[in-house]
C-alpha cells in the first residue's frame, strides 16, 4: 500500500506542477542563501584569523608570565632569558612549527618634527620574521629592513604615513621609555611604507630592527616576545585547535613561560563570531517558516481540489490513516525537490566563492572597517555539514508543513465528499 501511495501522490506533486514549483523555489532560494551565506560567514571568520595570525599575532606567541600579565603596557622588564634557546626547544616540542622570530614592543612617540602622534614599535629580526609574518609581501613603497643592518631604517604603516605626511626617504623622531626608564629619542629614515589589512599596523605600527632598537632603548633591550608559525589547515576549527594543541606542548616543555595559541588571542572574536553563528541560523528558521506556510497552502488547496476524488478513494476502501499519509507524502516529495534544489543551488553558490571570492580591496576600497581586514578577496568555505542540515531541515520541515492539512483531508466523511460540487 506505501508504494500505491507514493505512486499516488507523485502524480498528485506532478499534476499540480505550478504550485509544486512555486513553494519547491521557496525552499530551493531559501536553504541554498542559508548554505551560501553560511560559507561567507566562515571565509569572513577565516580572513579575519588569517589577517591576525599573518600581520599581528602569529600562531603562537610565547612570553613569560609575568610578561603576560602586564601585556597591555608593553613591559621590557620582562624579557625572555636564553630566547635561541628557547626556540630551539619550542621547535623540539612542535615538530610542525615552520618558523619562529623573536620579537620586542614598545610604546613612543612619532614626530615628523611638526606633529607627534602615539605609536606601537616593534623591533624585529629582518630576516627570521619573514618566515612567520607577512608584512614584507605588503610593502606600498620602498624596501624591507636590510637583516643585520646598523643603520637607523624603519617601516611605518601607510595610515601613519599618511597623518604625519611623510614618505620614503624621510626622517622620523622617535622617543620612547628606555629599559632603564630613561626618556631616549633619535632619528629614523623612513626605507618602507606598509600597506597591510589590519588597522592597528596601518595607523600606528612601526618597526625596526633589533640593533637600532638597542640603541635607543639600551643595549640589554630584552626579546619580550617569540613569534611562531604553524602550517594552515583546511578549516578554521582545525588550525584554532592545532593552535591550542602546540601551544600545550610548549607549556609542558617549557615549565613558567606562556604559550598563547591563536585560539585565545581571538577568543573575543572568536565569542563574537559563535552569536553571530546563533543569530544567521534565523535566517533559515525564517525561510523555512515561509515555506511551511507555501506548503500547507499547496496541499490544503490539493485538498479543496480533490474532496470528490477522496470521496472515491474512501469508497474503494483507503483508511483515514492511508488519506493523511497520501497528503504527507505529497508534502515531503516538495519538501525533497525544494531541499534538493536549495543543496543544488548553495553548492554551486559556495563552489562559486571558493574559487572566485569578493575582491575586497576593490569593493571597498578607502573604507575603514575597523577591525575587519579589507585587503585581498573574501572566500567562502565548504561545510558539508550545514549543507547536510540544510536539506534535512528542509524536508522535515516541509513533511511537519504537510500535515496540517493532510489531517483535515482525512476527517473527510466519505458522503460529504462524493456529495460535494
Amino acid at each position: 500500500m506505501t508504494r500505491v501511495l507514493a505512486s499516488i501522490a507523485f502524480r498528485n506533486v506532478l499534476r499540480h506542477g505550478k504550485r509544486t514549483l512555486i513553494t519547491a523555489l521557496v525552499l530551493t532560494v531559501g536553504i541554498g542563501m542559508f548554505i551560501f551565506f553560511d560559507s561567507i560567514l566562515a571565509g569572513m571568520d577565516r580572513m579575519t584569523i588569517d589577517s591576525m595570525v599573518d600581520y599581528t599575532e602569529s600562531s603562537m606567541r610565547v612570553m613569560t608570565a609575568e610578561y603576560r600579565k602586564n601585556s597591555r603596557g608593553y613591559p621590557l622588564e620582562y624579557g625572555i632569558d636564553s630566547p635561541e634557546s628557547v626556540m630551539r626547544r619550542i621547535a623540539e616540542a612542535v615538530p610542525e612549527v615552520i618558523a619562529s622570530t623573536p620579537r620586542a614592543s614598545f610604546v613612543a612617540y612619532a614626530s615628523n618634527r611638526i606633529d607627534s602622534v602615539p605609536v606601537i614599535g616593534t623591533a624585529i629580526d629582518p630576516a627570521r620574521d619573514k618566515g612567520v609574518f607577512k608584512l614584507a609581501e605588503h610593502l606600498a613603497a620602498g624596501t624591507w629592513l636590510a637583516p643585520d643592518s646598523s643603520e637607523n631604517e624603519i617601516l611605518v604603516g601607510k595610515g601613519l604615513a599618511k597623518d604625519l605626511g611623510v614618505g620614503l626617504g624621510d626622517w622620523l623622531v622617535l622617543s620612547a621609555r628606555a629599559v632603564d626608564d630613561t626618556l631616549n629619542a633619535d632619528e629614523f629614515r623612513i626605507v618602507g611604507i606598509l600597506d597591510v589589512p589590519a588597522q592597528e599596523i596601518s595607523q600606528s605600527g612601526i618597526f625596526i630592527g633589533f640593533g637600532p632598537a638597542r640603541t635607543l632603548l639600551g643595549e640589554n633591550l630584552p626579546v619580550t616576545t617569540i613569534a611562531v608559525s604553524l602550517p594552515k589547515s583546511a578549516t578554521l576549527d582545525e588550525e584554532l585547535s592545532a593552535s591550542t594543541k602546540a601551544a600545550a606542548s610548549v607549556r609542558s616543555a617549557l615549565p613558567g613561560m606562556e604559550a598563547i595559541p591563536i585560539a585565545d588571542a581571538a577568543k573575543d572574536y572568536m565569542a563574537m563570531r559563535n552569536m553571530k553563528a546563533k543569530y544567521s541560523s534565523l535566517i533559515i528558521l525564517v525561510v523555512l517558516l515561509i515555506a511551511g506556510v507555501g506548503i500547507v497552502n499547496t496541499i490544503l488547496m490539493s485538498v479543496y481540489s480533490r474532496i470528490k476524488e477522496i470521496g472515491v478513494l474512501r469508497a474503494y476502501g483507503m483508511l483515514p490513516g492511508q488519506i493523511k499519509r497520501l497528503f504527507s507524502l505529497e508534502g515531503l516529495m516538495i519538501g525533497f525537490i525544494g531541499s534538493l534544489g536549495g543543496l543544488i543551488l548553495g553548492g554551486i553558490l559556495v563552489w562559486w566563492s571558493v574559487r572566485w571570492g569578493f575582491p575586497l580591496d576593490k569593493m571597498f576600497s578607502g573604507l575603514d572597517l575597523g577591525a575587519i581586514p579589507i585587503g585581498g578577496a573574501l572566500h567562502g568555505e565548504w561545510h558539508p555539514s550545514t549543507m547536510l542540515a540544510g536539506f534535512l531541515f528542509g524536508v522535515i520541515a516541509s513533511w511537519i508543513s504537510a500535515r496540517i492539512p493532510a489531517k483535515k483531508a482525512a476527517k473527510l466523511e466519505v458522503t460529504d465528499a462524493l456529495h460535494f460540487v
